[in-house]
Formats: C-alpha cells, structure tokens, sequence
C-alpha cells in the first residue's frame, strides 16, 4: 500500500469526494555454532548411484570427504541425518560416486517420508600441495525431495552452490551438520530449497539455476562476486592467508568467528550491511566466477526479481499457505499470483475477473485460502475463491458502507474487516461478504482517512488515520477502545500497521520518514518514533516470526529498513536494504524470505533468506 502525499489534501482538511479524487489520481498515475550432529548413519543398500565433482573455482578437489543428509525435522535448525554409511571421497580430479550405500526411504520416524536432501562436501586438497588438507572447505549444495534423486543425476559442489544453499537455507541453518525445521516437509523448507535452485544450478554448478522460470532475473553478478569471496579461502591450505582474513571480517559482534565457508557465507546472509567494502575488495582481478560486480553493492542481500503476468503500479501483496504470492495491480485492473519460486499461476495479463476489479490496492489471505481485495476506486470488496492456487471465481460486495477502501485485514474467524480511506470509515464483513453489527463503524465521527489495518493476537482490530495523526482500535466485538485515538505526538501521515507478538503496534510514518511503536494498551513507548536506517517513504510493515519489523521504502531508490524492538535505531544501514524500485507491499514467507511488490518497475521482488520464517496465512495467527 502506498499513498502518494503529492496527491491528498493537507491531511485535516480532506473530504470524502477529495478522498475518491486523490485515490483515482493515486492509481491512474502510478506506473561456530552448534556440536556435530549424533546420530548414526543411515546405510541400507539399493539406492541409486550418485555421481558429481568437487572443485575450488575451477580447480579439482581431491580428498574431500563426501556426506549426503537428510534434514532434521525435530526443530528450527535441528540436527540433520547422514545417510552414507561408508567414507566416499573424490579423486584427482574432484570426481566421487555414492554408490548403493545410502537409502531415504528406511527408517521414515527419522527423517520423514521423502526427505529433503543436501550434500556436504568437507577437506580435501585443492591442489596447492602434496598432503594439504583444507578444514575450512565445507561446499554444499541443496539437492531436493528424495524422490527427485536417480542414477541420471549429477552435482557439482563449488562455492556457488554454497552460496545459494546457505543464503536460501540460513533461516534453517546453523551448520552443515545442522539444517532442519519442526516435522517433516515442511512447506518453509521446501520452499527454500526450490529457491536455492533458482539461484545455482547444481548440475553444472553455476548461477542461474535451471529452474528459474522466464519471468525471472537472478543475480548473477552478486553470487559470482560472492563465490569469489570464498575463492581464495577454498583454493588455501586453509591455515592463516586469505581464510584467516575472511573468517575476522565475517565474525559477527559479539558472535564466535566461523571456521569453515560455509560459516563464513551464513554470516554474509545473516548481517548483509556488514563489512560490505572490504568483502568486495577481496576478489581478485582473476576471480574464477565472471562476470562480478563492477561496484561494491549497498549491501549483500541477494534478491529475485519477477516481472509479467499483469504487474502494473503493484500495490498490496499477501501470501497464502502454500507460499503463492498474490499481488493487487493497482493501476493494471487485476491480480497477480506467483508460485513461491515466481511461476506465473493467473497467467500472461492476471486475473481480471468480471469486470469488478479496477483500483487493487489491499489484499489478505483468509484461513482457506481464498482471497479479498480492496478495490479503492469501485468501493467495493471483491472475493477470489481459490483451489490449488487458481482463481475459481470472484464475487464484489459493496454494501456496510464500503467507500474508497485501502487496507484489508483478516481474523481468524474469517471475518474480513477494511479501512475506508474516501468513507471515513471501518467495515466488518463476515466470510460471505455480509456486513457484520453496526458497520460501517466512524469512531463517533472521529476516524477521517484510515488507511492500514492489522488485527493482534486477541482479535482487536489496529487502523491508522492518515489524516488525523493517530491511530485507532476496536474490539472483535466492534467496541472503540481508542478513544480520540493514540499517537506518540510525533505522526503525521501514518500508513502500514503491524502487530509483534507482544502486541506492540508498529506503523510507517510517510509525513516524516519514520516508524512509530505504541505499546499493546496504545501508549508511546521511549523509543518512537524510529528515523534512519534508510526510511524514507515508508509506506507497509511485516513482522516475522522472530519479531523483526521490517518497513517498505517507497522511494524511487527504494529498500527496505529492518527495525527489532529494544534497539534505539534500525538495524539496517543508512540506505536501507537492497536495490528496489518504490516497493510498497511487503511480506515475509514461511522460508523467511521477503516480498517486495515494486510500483516503480512494475515487478515483485524476493529477497532471499533475510527474516525469520512467518505462519502463513498471517489470518491463522490472529483473534479472537
């Protein structure tokens, strides 16, 4: 969501038909870590013969021990099952075969049925020396459901592989040893290691992966330039020189320095800010990836950008249970919905529906997956119901004094509550699209121009007043707890509204590049409003599943800002994170990746591994 102030009123003098104005030009216009894993190796025989190589940017690595695991499923970052019962290392010339001595499918109360696999790659001589064992080579690459594995498939461990294995698996990663999530197969998981294959090919061991659908663009040059990084290290002894140099500039403050590239490239992923100048100043003129950034980038985020399907001014954008991701084109008359690797599922124009989609702008997810949108310029509420990830059909709903509507936000009851920018206004539907007690509810007159809308854990309902500077809540029951409304007398415009598990409310200031924090009772806390950390526009907030706010900066020269409660200022650096296009979405996955929908450039975008994995739909997570 993303309100353009050059286009309201000054914000406590606007009026209803101003409001309806000001939204139509709005959218015409827009274009060292854990212990080893304990358990025993799993060896049964008859399983197919695994055939790959090893190397060191493009030098052979002999020697290095090979390790094919199962992972964990007893927790976030569990211990992983190793599945080869024998010692298999690589030649001369960096080639191994796993022959039948490993097998996923015996012991399902250890690892599940159809497991994800991933393999390790440890030590080994990179061809410096005779008798040279480099233990600070760990190469890995995410391999994929157990059933994807055959006698056809060949790997290839470099640094890229590990590059995009660790970025995309960092939110389930602690080690090679330890990658893993609560049950098995996750949906998180899963996804991660699909997007890990967008990235790398593990095939050929270079960037792009096979799989990235055409939509796609990956990039290349900063997980080349990555993979450099780790170059020198890998084609070491591993002792002091350029391993010593990586492991202390990648040591986090206060954090254990890590011993091995994977250790190192965990850290990158997990501190992107960090260190950025003089990790780039680490690759050398002949660097065996090419082509490499001809710039220090602002920071290491590695993201997926997608464009097509009918993006056009993307506005509000929401995620469902399976990862899909489904974006409301403002200025475009339509949806857009992605697979959680970027497949277009509503085809090359969106999904337009009856003619009853025209201004999209918020979007949610109910618990069955089915899809509400705010259209702002018809007035209305327009349902998609959804099997499988297609749009089955679509229905509107205008009644409950629906006026102008911009932000949408679900209960867990299925109860669809939307902020009336244009009507002044909050309406309740219920999951049939029937207007819910006393709706449309106007705060005794006081609300002017809502615009977010959030729900916390006990079902209160969060809507930020754009115009008045403040903030109101209502009960599940419709009751205004707010009185006149709560601010921290400092906002001006205040727009995107989330809620963290304590119930803290954090709400994007546009009027003055700010994030403001109210406690769960609306009182200011000390820290508001937050300011740096590259807000500048900030138009929606998300918080992951660890707590972490993270803002949508909707400047030409967008990113986003990363702010965690008891932190005086962001976390993020001066520019904010990543390289956007004015992003106004924003959402975090069950993989702990972060969607971006970018107004600027018409696309989406997909900042891999960055935030902690979220429970989707964010309407399973809320009251009453």
């Amino acid at each position: 969501m993303r309100i353009q102030r050059a286009n309201l009123q000054t914000p406590h003098t606007i009026t209803t038909a101003a409001a309806l104005t000001a939204l139509g030009l709005l959218i015409a216009g827009c274009g060292g870590g854990l212990a080893p894993a304990t358990r025993s190796p799993v060896a049964v025989s008859g399983s197919p013969t695994l055939n790959g190589h090893v190397h060191g940017g493009q030098q052979p690595i002999s020697g290095a021990v090979i390790q094919l695991y199962a992972v964990g499923i007893t927790g976030l970052k569990s211990a992983a099952t190793p599945l080869i019962g024998t010692t298999v290392t690589t030649d001369q010339n960096g080639s191994f075969s796993i022959t039948g001595d490993w097998n996923c499918t015996s012991n399902t109360a250890a690892y599940g049925v159809n497991p994800l696999l991933y393999i390790v790659a440890s030590g080994g001589n990179p061809g410096i020396s005779s008798g040279t064992n480099n233990m600070a080579v760990n190469m890995t690459a995410a391999l994929g459901p157990c059933s994807g594995i055959n006698a056809s498939t060949f790997i290839s461990l470099d640094e890229l592989t590990t590059v995009a294995a660790a970025y995309a698996l960092a939110p389930f990663m602690a080690d090679v040893a330890h990658v893993g999530a609560q049950g098995a197969n996750p949906t998180g998981l899963i996804n991660a290691f699909n997007t890990a294959n967008l990235l790398v090919n593990t095939t050929t061991g270079a960037a792009p992966g096979s799989a990235l659908p055409v939509n796609a663009t990956a990039p290349v040059s900063e997980l080349n330039s990555l993979a450099d990084v780790l170059a020198a290290c890998v084609n070491s002894t591993g002792v002091g020189g350029a391993c010593s140099t990586l492991f202390t500039t990648t040591t986090p403050s206060g954090g254990n320095a890590p011993t091995d590239i994977v250790g190192v490239i965990l850290n990158i992923a997990s501190n992107p800010a960090s260190q950025v100048s003089a990790l780039f100043n680490m690759i050398q003129p002949s660097a065996p990836f090419q082509p490499v950034l001809a710039l220090a980038p602002g920071d290491w985020t590695v993201a997926l950008n997608f464009t097509g399907g009918g993006l056009s001014s993307p506005a509000g954008l929401a995620l469902d249970s399976a990862g899909n991701v489904w974006v409301a084109n403002a200025g475009g008359n339509s949806i857009t919905a992605l697979s959680s690797t970027g497949t277009l599922l509503t085809g090359a124009t969106g999904y337009t529906g009856s003619n009853n989609i025209f201004g999209a702008q918020g979007i949610a997810v109910d618990k069955t997956g089915n899809v509400w949108v705010a259209d702002t310029l018809l007035s209305s509420v327009v349902e998609l119901t959804v099997s499988g990830g297609a749009v089955q059909s679509s229905t509107s709903f205008t009644s409950g004094g629906i006026s102008g509507p911009l932000g949408i936000a679900i209960d867990s009851q299925n109860n669809v509550w939307v902020s009336n920018f244009a009507g002044g206004s909050v309406t309740e539907l219920n999951n049939s699209g029937s207007p819910v007690g006393s709706s449309p509810l106007t705060a005794g007159g006081t609300l002017q121009s809502p615009a977010g809308i959030a729900i916390d854990a006990g079902g209160n309902v969060w809507v930020t007043d754009n115009s008045a500077s403040d903030v109101a809540e209502f009960s599940n029951n419709q009751t205004l707890l707010s009185g006149t409304g709560y601010t921290d007398n400092a906002m001006v415009a205040p727009e995107g509204v989330a809620l963290d598990a304590s119930g803290r409310v954090w709400i994007a200031d546009n009027g003055i590049n700010a994030v403001s924090l109210l406690a769960a009772n609306g009182s200011s806390l000390l820290t508001s409003p937050y300011t740096g950390g590259g807000l500048s526009l900030p138009a929606a907030v998300v918080i992951d599943g660890r707590g972490t706010d993270w803002v949508s900066n909707t400047q030409t020269a967008g990113s986003i800002s990363e702010l965690v409660f008891g932190q005086s200022a962001p976390l993020s650096p001066a520019a904010g994170l990543g390289t956007l296009n004015q992003p106004s979405g924003i959402a975090v996955d069950a993989s702990g990746s972060i969607w971006t929908a970018n107004a600027g450039d018409n696309s989406v975008s997909k900042i891999v591994g960055a935030a902690f994995p979220a429970i989707l739909p964010l309407a399973a997570n809320v009251g009453p």
